[in-house]
């Protein structure tokens, strides 16, 4: 039985000669317009993808493509194998060839018609006979660089060649009918190519780069397996190798913010979340996964390199080399996080480490230098020198700074010492100086400049280097991976310099005709740093910081000294005597005291696969890591800091000095360890059934240990040199010069250990239907033995439970051709989070101290028993739609959610007869929901040219639904309360009325009265305040372009942030005279004190209080009043980037396989912002210190090489 297809009807033959005849004078240009036709037929190209589909499919297929009519016989199509195909752009028969390879079919083309028929038993006789034939091919991309390694299999048959060195190999023995070859090389597309006998060496098989998207990335990976994203219920977020290096940035959190959905990436404070905050007790850190097992938190150190994590962050990701990832999958929702219980509710980071691929060795390399620009100390906001002596003036003529030369003998040595500016001005008031002298001393200071000489002497050009170097390939039975990367790194601060080199190793080897496959993986990595506090010291606004007319050296470049905690006069009094010198320079301390970081953290693993049946396989995995940390801070004999602590336990007894310390420097270790073992088994099964059903599931065990320890110790007598310290007494009574004594046994050592044990039994399992429907579930019990939680409630069960419809598999939605692809997720369950403050049981503190009485030790209760601590627990909702519209031309996903945490641990009141005011108790709760949009398209797509977009959008926020504990005080200001029924972060303020007429602050109360700042507002409540707004922005996302034309690729970076605000750094209580008599600490420089108020009259025109009658009431008010309150909304192009892809024909190829050059501009700024003073909302000067002010603009170059 044959079955026909017709596509329409043709003009009969007859009919077009009789045309013909009538237009004889056009003959010539009709034939010509059949044969373009006839081509054009010919030439139509096919575009199929499927996976196990019927024969039959895949011709009806290719007739609607190609308008030819296909005949076979019914009966050999339906008993054919089922065909899987991945063709774009195909010509006709290479179509044909593909969908007909490893059959017993073959083809013809009769007269606009194809027919099928079976291949007779004389063609196969005819083929053994038949002298072979062979072609040589070399694999090459669109630039003409060949692809070493590139791995080529004749569709159909197990046969499989490697391209050599040069990309090339050679077909054998290709059979008369032809074959397609299948080749694929990593970062490119797959290619069919069908070659016949007549083809000619070399054939050229040419690669398109792999289209780099977001939503392109076809499988996720959840730790435990990996699951296609056609399959997937849950809501995840991937970004693929390619993308990664698309920004050259050498930390990692800067390649990736803004690019995921759901997710932000404080690049600021090396913090990251998923989907807003969870949960507002301490247990908010997200779970960073690295191949199937969690990553170990760093040691604290100083953030001197771009791979270092801030002391404040929770983002050990800073620490992976950007090269070595293959994919990043986040888990957002509960059905991704709930298998892994305890850890997952604040959400998952799943990074999968880059493997090897079978084929010849493939050397890569690359090398980035990184410089920045040099501070901006505009962004500092400060007084300038004569501004700042203005207000020196204003203090002294006000009473409000003490002459210390009037100070009595007994109290001198408590009296800080005066500056430059003020000593002139009681010079005149001693008489010791005209008051010419004094204008003439001033004006001169004025002219100085500390900001020019930090500059000069301080600071310089940051530098980064960063080399990377890999090495992989394999077997038919092994693949491995190798990896090195060094980086350096030094920042703006002289005295700081940074050092990073991790090593990776995966290995993969099948055995035993691979029934069984062993899995290895290393990753080491050392870090070595060293911190010198001198320069950011200066730029801050600490006692030995530089007021603005302070110099470093003099006109003859002699190094000024200042004395600091007292007058000169004192100082050079004491040193006559025998005392070390008392005076400071920011520069000298460069030398004397640094702080040596180096951390050596090593992770094993190691993992065995086996398979039990055809669908059933058994999988145990091992991993261990360890981290080994030493800081060390050495203040030699003649730091500043040393030079203090000797003299201040130095006393002179009998003419003669008498050290209470061991004479010379000070030695402060602090060693850190941690460690985490894990072992798992799991069982994996996987069945499909004819009738479209398939079952996969999995279920396992997990035991794991964690645990910390630190010893810390202080030495004194140091001396480098013989590297020998002095013998000491911790807990003899060692008398000062101040004139008291005291004892230094608290800082002499200390031992602190932890260690949590778990056991987990976990279970996930998937059904779907015809490729259609998905249902998912998984559960998850933990189990650990922490002091918190009582055993009874130890043990806590995790769920989620999914589904997934693919709409566009439907037949009802084959019509509709713009709609390329559609899904619908739907999840539910619970997660959970670990607690980590309180205790089951009574924790003592054992004092070193002796009862004076009874002589007996003593101890207190330091952390009473609580029975009633348990986790806290995360359910989630989340809808979500996967799209495609214009054949996959924009693409996207979009997901809502909301979400509940209960039973979080906070500190409540308590009655305080019983020995503690607050305790910890798991009473609050809190509610959140978002949306989490990705889109991705191409807006432009020519044969030289392309223009790809991305853009990101989240949206998440929260709010306390049972705080517990109602504060209607004035204590919620400045954000530091959580409040029921508003968010986290909720920021609270007065509501401003201006300045009085003696210049104080006046604010309203509920009812606008008008409230003076000698007026007590101890009655105020919540009602009396202004609530202004969130300090986190609930709307976050990026935007990011691509084009490329040619060999040339051009990206650009853009993140925003919108509806949050902040509060405008201003006056504050730390650097401003609170009261009206004498004023002692550190005059703040912030430009805004030199608007203060004066003089009656001024209240018009500034809101600044004035130094007169100035009280703490006054300067708190207007510090945390709306007057200061800015909107944080702001677009900002984080970086640009070019890249150059040298053709072959231009590289050596004896050396290089390929070779590319990049260019890359950061922190560009920002493009709009919604507040008219021209601030940074994610970079707030409030402290006045540098460590705030906007990150330098960078540049990057870039180098990256294949051997």
């Amino acid at each position: 039985m044959y079955k026909i297809y017709t596509i329409q009807r043709v003009v009969p033959y007859p009919y077009v000669i009789k045309l013909l005849r009538i237009m004889r004078w056009a003959t010539l240009i009709f034939m010509l317009t059949l044969m373009q036709v006839s081509a054009a037929t010919l030439a139509q190209r096919i575009s199929i993808s499927k996976r196990n589909a019927p024969l039959e499919s895949v011709l009806k297929d290719i007739r609607q493509q190609s308008g030819y009519d296909i005949l076979f016989d019914l009966d050999l199509v339906l008993k054919a194998k089922p065909v899987t195909v991945d063709l774009v752009n195909a010509t006709l028969d290479e179509a044909l060839q593909s969908s007909l390879a490893g059959q017993q079919l073959t083809y013809t083309l009769e007269n606009k018609k194809i027919v099928i028929k079976e291949i007779r038993l004389f063609d196969k006789i005819k083929n053994v006979f038949s002298a072979s034939v062979d072609v040589r091919c070399t694999v090459t991309d669109s630039l003409g660089s060949t692809l070493p390694g590139a791995i080529v299999t004749v569709k159909g048959t197990k046969t499989t060649y490697v391209a050599d060195n040069n990309g090339e190999f050679t077909a054998l023995d290709i059979p008369p009918a032809g074959m397609v070859l299948v080749t694929t090389y990593v970062g490119y597309q797959r290619q069919e190519t069908y070659i016949n006998r007549d083809a000619k060496s070399p054939l050229r098989i040419v690669l398109k780069p792999a289209m780099t998207r977001l939503n392109e990335v076809s499988v996720v990976y959840d730790g435990y397996h990996k699951i296609s994203k056609e399959r997937a219920a849950g809501a995840y977020s991937s970004i693929s190798h390619d993308e990664i290096q698309a920004m050259p940035a050498v930390n990692l959190m800067s390649r990736l913010e803004g690019k995921l959905p759901g997710v932000n990436f404080d690049v600021r404070s090396n913090y990251l979340q998923v989907r807003g905050i969870n949960d507002y007790s301490e247990n908010s850190a997200v779970l960073i996964v690295v191949d199937g097992f969690p990553l170990i938190s760093p040691s604290d150190q100083p953030r001197l390199t771009n791979l270092t994590g801030n002391v404040t962050g929770n983002a050990v990701i800073g620490n992976l080399n950007p090269d070595d990832i293959e994919q990043i999958t986040v888990l957002k929702d509960a059905s991704a996080t709930s298998i892994w219980g305890s850890r997952g509710a604040n959400g998952v980071i799943v990074i999968e480490t880059r493997k090897g691929k079978k084929g010849l060795p493939v050397i890569n390399a690359n090398y980035t230098l990184g410089v920045s620009q040099r501070p901006n100390f505009n962004n500092l906001k400060w007084m300038n020198s004569a501004q700042y002596i203005d207000m020196e003036q204003d203090l002294v003529n006000r009473g409000m700074l003490t002459d210390p030369a009037s100070v009595s003998s007994g109290s001198a040595m408590y009296t800080a010492n005066n500056s430059d500016a003020t000593e002139w001005m009681y010079r005149v008031k001693r008489g010791t100086a005209t008051a010419g002298q004094r204008d003439a001393a001033l004006a001169e200071l004025s002219t100085h400049s500390s900001l020019e000489q930090i500059n000069k002497y301080l600071l310089q050009n940051a530098v980064s280097n960063q080399a990377n170097i890999s090495v992989s390939g394999g077997a038919d039975n092994t693949i491995y991976s190798v990896s090195g990367n060094y980086t350096k790194d030094q920042p703006f601060y002289k005295g700081n310099w940074a050092e990073n080199m991790i090593l990776n190793s995966n290995t993969s080897s099948d055995v035993f005709n691979k029934t069984l496959t062993i899995r290895t993986g290393l990753n080491y990595r050392y870090s070595n740093s060293t911190y010198n506090g001198a320069a950011v010291d200066a730029l801050s606004t600490t006692t030995t910081s530089l007021r603005p007319y302070d110099n470093l050296v003099d006109d003859n470049g002699n190094h000024i000294q200042r004395t600091i905690i007292f007058r000169q006069s004192i100082g050079d009094g004491l040193v006559s005597q025998g005392y070390l010198p008392f005076g400071y320079n920011a520069i000298d301390e460069l030398n004397y005291s640094n702080t040596v970081s180096k951390t050596n953290s090593i992770r094993l693993s190691a993992g065995i696969n086996g398979k039990i049946t055809r669908d059933l396989n058994a999988d145990v995995s091992f991993m261990s890591q360890r981290q080994f940390g030493s800081n060390v801070t050495i203040n030699e004999l003649n730091s500043y800091a040393n030079r203090i602590q000797l003299n201040t336990y130095t006393v002179v007894n009998n003419g003669k000095l008498s050290y209470g310390i061991p004479y010379g420097g000070t030695y402060y270790e602090e060693n850190p360890t941690a460690y985490d073992t894990d072992v798992r088994g799991q069982l994996n099964f996987d069945h499909s059934w004819k009738e479209g059903h398939q079952v996969t599931a999995l279920a396992g065990t997990e035991i794991r240990e964690t645990g910390t320890s630190t010893t810390t110790s202080t030495r004194y007598g140091y001396n480098q040199d013989s590297n020998s310290i002095g013998v000491f007494s911790p807990n003899a009574s060692i008398p000062t010069f101040y004139g008291y004594s005291t004892t230094l046994s608290n800082n002499l050592s200390g031992i602190s250990a932890t260690r949590r044990r778990y056991l987990s039994y976990y279970a996930n399992a998937g059904y779907s239907f015809l490729d259609k429907y998905f249902a998912t579930g998984s559960v998850r019990f933990d189990d650990a033995t922490m002091v918190g939680i009582d055993p009874s409630v130890r043990a806590k069960p995790f769920w989620s439970a999914g589904f997934r419809w693919n709409a566009t598999k439907e037949d009802f939605f084959s019509k509709v051709s713009w709609l390329s692809k559609l899904a619908v997720r739907l999840t539910v369950g619970t997660a959970g989070t670990v607690p980590t403050v309180g205790s089951n049981i009574t924790v003592l503190s054992v004092s070193s101290q002796s009862d004076s009485r009874t002589g007996l030790t003593t101890a207190t209760i330091g952390t009473p028993a609580n029975s009633t601590l348990r986790w806290s627990t995360t359910r989630q909702i989340n809808f979500g739609t996967d799209f495609g519209l214009f054949k996959n031309r924009l693409i996207g996903s979009f997901d809502i959610y909301t979400k509940k945490t209960v039973d979080i641990p906070v500190n409540q009141v308590y009655n305080p007869t019983y020995g503690w005011s607050y305790l910890t108790f798991n009473t609050a709760t809190m509610a959140g929901h978002g949306i989490d949009l990705g889109l991705t398209g191409d807006v432009i797509r020519m044969r030289k040219f392309k223009w790809s977009s991305t853009f990101n959008f989240t949206y998440a926020t929260n709010k306390i639904t049972d705080a517990h504990y109602i504060n209607e005080t004035a204590n919620i200001l400045a954000g530091g309360t959580y409040i029921e029924g508003l968010p986290v972060g909720a920021l609270f303020v007065y509501k401003w009325a201006g300045l009085d007429n003696k210049g104080q602050s006046q604010v309203y109360d509920r009812n606008n009265n008008i409230v003076s700042s000698t007026t007590s507002i101890s009655n105020f409540t919540r009602a009396d305040l202004k609530y202004a707004g969130v300090t986190y922005a609930p709307y976050t996302g990026g935007f990011f372009n691509t084009f490329n034309y040619g060999p040339f690729s051009a990206t650009a970076q853009i993140t925003y942030y919108f509806g949050s605000v902040f509060t405008k750094p201003s006056v504050t209580t730390n650097n401003y005279a609170t009261n009206n008599s004498t004023f002692y600490g550190s005059i703040g420089k912030v430009e805004d004190i030199a608007y203060r108020w004066r003089k009656p009259g001024d209240e018009a025109t500034t809101n600044i209080p004035g130094i007169t009658n100035s009280s703490y009431n006054s300067i708190f008010r207007y510090q945390n009043s709306d007057l200061l309150v800015e909107k944080g909304d702001h677009l900002r192009l984080q970086q640009v980037s070019l890249a150059y892809t040298v053709p072959a024909k231009y590289i050596p190829r004896s050396i290089f396989k390929s070779l590319s050059l990049s260019a890359n501009i950061q922190n560009l700024g920002i493009i709009w912002r919604a507040n008219k003073d021209h601030l940074d909302p994610l970079y707030t000067n409030s402290s006045g210190n540098y460590s705030n002010l906007p990150p330098a603009l960078s540049y990057l170059i870039g180098v990256n090489a294949s051997f």
